[in-house]
């Protein structure tokens, strides 16, 4: 092997490494400012012992939103991550308009909290004549 190739790879073990960290596996929104574009609102029940997150959430933007996941986090009272659930909206979301999301959760937490994790808008140009 020569140099460059051990450097390569020991370059490789280390990022590696770094990101196998507790603190790197957390996950975070992918667009920040998403509360810019939607609104949430969501409360927590109780199924059969397993918490549900369940509530709405509200394009208040001027495009369509598809491939909506939210990130739901289960938080302990001193405001640390104790889990976390990405879950698919499972529907597009027009300018104006709110849908309804039901989340289980693995793990019971004293609070949750809901974002958008990530989204991609729909936009439709005239095309070309």
């Amino acid at each position: 092997m020569n140099a460059r190739a051990i450097l390569g790879v020991t370059l490789l073990v280390t990022m590696v490494s770094a990101a196998s960290g507790s603190s790197a596996a957390m996950l975070r929104p992918l667009t920040v400012g998403w509360e810019n574009y939607f609104t949430i609102d969501w409360t927590t029940r109780s199924e059969r012992g397993r918490p549900i997150v369940h509530g709405h959430i509200r394009n208040t933007w001027g495009f369509a939103a598809t491939n909506v996941r939210l990130l739901v986090e289960g938080v302990s009272d001193r405001g640390e991550v104790l889990g976390q659930t990405v879950s698919w909206l499972g529907t597009q979301l027009t300018p104006g308009t709110t849908a309804p999301f039901e989340v289980a959760i693995d793990g019971q937490a004293p609070s949750y909290r809901v974002s958008v994790f990530a989204f991609d808008w729909l936009q439709r140009g005239r095309g070309l004549n």
